[in-house]
């Protein structure tokens, strides 16, 4: 099971007082059955937190984490804000899921979220999300849709 972190919540699964739900992806990135997957634009915004670094170094060649090439994204990310009419200022985002065939993103950025479950964007499987956002789950709870999202086995597109 593949997924992709905004940089949003990067806080929010790697490092100290770390929110139930944040608790529990990290967990399931960690031990359990997923694995993270980064490129492009997105590995470069998570590299500025230390503490992804550190899990970064330490799980890439047990396999939990899956780096997409650079060139491979950016020329997604470019085709995707020439044609597309994306809500959110991510697009990287977008295009990281669409060639990696990732299908969980874990982000509080309303607007992408909307565009991750855009059809248009992301189909086959189609995009799902696992958030924490404050209007939702104001105390970042670990619920039965968050248990229920990293249950999914289909949540790896293209692997």
């Amino acid at each position: 099971m593949c997924a992709i972190i905004d940089a949003n919540v990067v806080h929010e699964v790697f490092g100290p007082n770390l929110p139930p739900a944040g608790k529990r992806f990290f967990a399931w990135l960690n031990k359990g059955s997923g694995r993270l997957v980064v490129g492009g634009k997105l590995l470069e915004e998570l590299e500025r937190h230390s503490d992804f670094r550190q899990w970064a170094m330490q799980v890439q060649q047990a396999g939990k984490m899956r780096t997409i090439s650079k060139n491979e994204v950016d020329k997604k990310t470019e085709q995707i804000k020439i044609e597309s009419t994306a809500k959110s200022d991510d697009p990287h985002v977008i295009a990281l899921a669409f060639v990696s065939g990732a299908r969980l993103l874990y982000s509080n950025d309303r607007n992408l979220m909307d565009d991750f479950r855009n059809q248009k964007f992301i189909d086959d499987p189609p995009g799902r999300v696992y958030s924490t956002d404050v209007k939702s789950n104001p105390d970042k709870n670990f619920t039965a849709a968050h248990r229920k999202l990293l249950r999914n086995k289909d949540l790896c597109g293209t692997e």
